[in-house]
């Protein structure tokens, strides 16, 4: 056997077992390779250890107290005194989708006195390399600890090290080879250059970064939204892009702003259905209004804008990208309305991609966890949501959500995910639900009683007059 040859070979779908094939199919997706990461795959032989570990792993990473960059730089230092080059390659990924950039991902490299880093990010470098040298913290340095990290942060601090040097002499004693990440996608399209996008909800949010984005990477927009300030401004930062101000929720204004749009573009290749809004409902004594509201926005206003651009996107090299949530795949309590109207928008992408397929067009779901917009901020941030019993909120940040809307776009994906572990729950939204239902019961009855008195607003003021939709001067 030869230093390099694996002592464990990665395990069958008959080695491991069909729940566990399941899960690390899902890991896999999450992941970007070709097939699932041979990491797990092989510790997947053990198959009742394997899920108590995940499990265990998941706890800290992703669902720890700290910050999720936090966890990702302590992971990268560990990597690097251990000399995994498996998991530094697999955290390097993850990095990048959690905000780090590719300075402070090299400079982990250089350790803590590499000039940089915040004194918080300095400590935690300093955690990293006095455990693996000496399987305990100085006196010095765990009083500059405490004075940075909450108590359950410290202890997840430690654990956190402890595991991953573990997982890397897991990885280094039994040969783990390297995966292979997927290969672009050869018939995606070759970029996002001249492409003709029409975006609704573009005022803020993902649709103003999109926006933003797609300008940057040479795209021609178009912007639609209900906020004449805020669109004009994205509007300015496209190169004075056509911005019109529209309400989704009135089947003619959609109308007229798509056809507006294929006017000033001569034609349209992409069209991003992302208006949206979201409040917290218990659906035993809420307000009506606020269902009604919800679905109007998010699922017909899906369904207007599906429909006006639909004929037009509908030749090789179209695509509509339908924002939906992982919400539409698991339903915690509070949301019902916001559920339900994502759980529409799923399915009505699903089948216009069906009725669209002999056109040579494309059509994409975006699934998305919290990211950090005013949407999460004011939807969540109530006195009702906080006693809900949920686990450490980890909202993501909101690059990870236009980066994944990009290539999504640029290759015409089926779907679009961020955070990246989005992707082991949609295979497995039966079970999650299970969990989300026994989960947040604790607490669950006092919730709904605050809410139903909050009457919580929505995330965006919806106009009451119904008006033509009409150009923005930028």
């Amino acid at each position: 056997m030869s230093a390099t040859e694996p002592r464990l070979r990665p395990g069958s779908r008959a080695q491991i077992g069909r729940l566990n094939s399941v899960i690390v199919a899902a890991i896999g997706r999450a992941a970007g390779t070709d097939r699932p990461p041979n990491l797990f795959t092989t510790l997947a032989r053990n198959r009742r250890l394997f899920r108590a570990w995940l499990r265990f792993a998941g706890a800290m990473m992703p669902r720890g107290t700290l910050p999720r960059a936090d966890t990702e730089l302590v992971i990268l230092r560990v990597a690097h005194n251990c000399r995994c080059d498996y998991e530094w390659r697999h955290h390097e990924r993850l990095g990048r989708t959690v905000g780090l950039g590719e300075a402070e991902i090299s400079r982990v490299l250089d350790g803590p006195a590499a000039p940089g880093w915040s004194a918080r990010q300095a400590l935690l470098m300093r955690a990293a390399d006095e455990l693996h040298e000496r399987r305990d913290l100085s006196d010095e340095l765990w009083s500059g600890l405490r004075e940075e990290l909450s108590e359950p942060e410290l202890i997840e601090l430690l654990m956190l090290v402890g595991h991953y040097e573990m997982l890397a002499t897991t990885i280094s004693s039994l040969r783990i080879e390297l995966d292979e990440h997927a290969a672009p996608d050869r018939r995606a399209e070759p970029g996002l250059s001249g492409r003709r996008v029409l975006i609704t909800g573009a005022a803020r949010g993902i649709g103003a970064a999109t926006a933003r984005r797609l300008h940057e990477r040479g795209a021609r927009v178009v912007l639609a939204g209900i906020e004449p300030e805020q669109l004009a401004q994205v509007a300015a930062d496209c190169g004075d892009a056509l911005a019109m101000v529209c309400d989704v929720r009135h089947r003619e204004q959609v109308e007229a702003a798509v056809e507006a749009a294929v006017e000033h573009l001569g034609g349209l290749d992409v069209v991003v259905a992302n208006a949206g809004v979201a409040a917290q409902l218990p659906i035993v004594g809420g307000d009506v209004s606020v269902f009604d509201r919800t679905v109007d926005v998010n699922l017909r206003g899906a369904y207007y804008t599906l429909r006006a651009a639909g004929p037009y996107i509908a030749h090789p090299g179209g695509y509509a990208l339908a924002i939906s949530s992982l919400a539409a795949a698991v339903h915690p309590p509070l949301l019902g309305a916001y559920s339900a109207s994502k759980a529409g928008v799923e399915a009505l992408a699903d089948a216009l991609r069906i009725e669209l397929a002999s056109s040579g067009a494309r059509v994409g779901v975006a699934y998305f966890a919290e990211l950090d917009t005013d949407m999460t901020s004011r939807g969540f941030g109530t006195a009702a949501a906080s006693r809900i019993r949920m686990g450490p909120r980890r909202v993501a940040p909101l690059e990870a959500g236009i980066a994944a809307i990009e290539r999504g776009i640029a290759r015409r994906s089926r779907r679009v995910l961020a955070p990246g572990w989005v992707a082991a729950i949609l295979p497995i939204r039966m079970l999650a639900q299970r969990v989300i239902d026994r989960y947040t019961l604790p607490g669950l009855d006092e919730a709904l009683e605050i809410a139903r008195g909050e009457n919580a607003p929505l995330t965006t003021e919806l106009p009451d007059e119904r008006s033509a939709p009409a150009a923005i001067s930028t």
